[in-house]
């Protein structure tokens, strides 16, 4: 009997006292081709070709396809793989966040200078305080400024 052979994931989450948990996922895999492989979640009670059996029907949604060496895909062959694309993963949702925490830093100061709000603190782009005081109300469009973090970014035509 074949050894099962398993691809990996690494997914976070918070356990009940609100600490970060990072877990290591990992899939068995059904089937693999040179380019795609198929996994689905282990039952360990069962060997690998009672599971071939029992997931072989056509459309089951228990297993899924994915693509080997893609960077997008879920599921990675290794354990470093799986980890390199966490990292990946979080990287750019970091980059993604501060992104969005610029905008809205300038979004408000951008009101705030030309008046329409009172009670805003900014120091060094970070609002501090907001006591939504609203003086007047625009009737166009506020440019505000641009900022480092959105600097980085290609903001050309489609």
């Amino acid at each position: 009997m074949p050894e099962k052979k398993y691809c990996y994931r690494y997914v976070d989450r918070h356990d009940s006292e609100g600490r970060a948990v990072i877990e290591l996922d990992q899939c068995v895999i059904l089937r693999e081709t040179e380019k795609t492989f198929w996994y689905c979640r282990d039952l360990p009670y069962m060997t690998l070709e009672k599971m071939q059996a029992y997931h072989s029907r056509s459309g089951n949604r228990n297993v899924k396809r994915c693509l080997k060496g893609a960077s997008r895909s879920k599921y990675h062959l290794t354990r470093e793989e799986a980890l390199a694309a966490f990292t990946y993963r979080k990287a750019y949702q970091l980059s993604r966040i501060k992104l969005t925490v610029e905008k809205v830093s300038l979004c408000l100061a951008a009101l705030s200078s030309a008046g329409h709000i009172q009670g805003l603190q900014v120091v060094d782009g970070e609002v501090l305080a907001y006591s939504r005081t609203v003086t007047s109300v625009p009737n166009s469009t506020i440019v505000g400024a641009k900022g480092p973090e959105a600097a980085q970014y290609s903001w050309g035509e489609w």
